[in-house]
């Protein structure tokens, strides 16, 4: 068997799942529960959605896929895209994206609490911290980041390269600041902290960072 004959990539709020249009169902699931299981404690307490790709599934597969996930992870949503369609799709994803900004919704992690030096929240979706987070520690999402409270340690939004992820956060003093692959790190000469939130986004293939306006995300 080919060794990309099924691979994984990490989507918003869950799996996307390339199969080779020749391969058979038992071999799927093998493949499929050995990354659930390896991933148990990443997916532990949150409702995982799954998109299947790269062939044509009959109904029959479809549920005993369905059942067979859920005896492994909590179930979010799965989608099954044929084939056949994919081009139809891409080309409604083109106008979607158009249309669409960096807070598009999705699963979302909210964490209570201070997030201290050492600890790491690494989430695929957006993540809320309800508290401050200190220097040493890295919040890591593959949506947006908002941070209700002081944000002084590394933060990465958008980490499988969405380039329309946002980070915000009541006083904005991160570290370390990335979104996609464009990194940024706070002046060491700056003397003086804004007292207000602000938001970061890339404008361009630059990192911008300004007051937050309710209501006005993307510029």
């Amino acid at each position: 068997m080919k060794e990309n004959s099924i691979f994984f990539k990490g989507i918003l709020g869950g799996l996307q799942v390339y199969i080779d249009p020749h391969m058979d169902l038992d071999v799927l699931k093998e493949k499929l529960k050995e990354k659930l299981e390896s991933s148990k404690s990443f997916f532990k307490d949150t409702y995982v959605n799954i998109v299947f790709t790269g062939r044509d599934f009959k109904e029959k597969e479809k549920q005993d896929l369905r059942d067979f996930v859920a005896q492994h992870i909590n179930i979010g949503k799965i989608d099954f895209h044929d084939p056949a369609e994919k081009e139809a799709e891409e080309g409604e994803e083109e106008k979607t994206e158009k249309i669409i900004c960096g807070t598009d919704e999705g699963m979302t992690k909210f964490y209570k609490g201070t997030v201290r030096n050492g600890q790491r929240i690494d989430y695929q979706g957006n993540i809320i911290v309800m508290g401050d987070v200190n220097p040493g520690a890295e919040i890591v999402a593959a949506g947006n980041i908002i941070v209700l409270g002081h944000l002084r340690g590394m933060a990465h939004a958008g980490v499988n390269g969405d380039m329309d992820a946002v980070v915000i956060a009541l006083r904005l003093q991160p570290t370390q600041l990335r979104i996609g692959n464009i990194i940024t790190r706070s002046p060491e000469d700056e003397v003086e902290k804004p007292d207000y939130p602000e938001i970061a986004y890339i404008k361009g293939d630059n990192l911008i960072i300004e007051p937050y306006t309710p209501g006005k995300i993307k510029y």
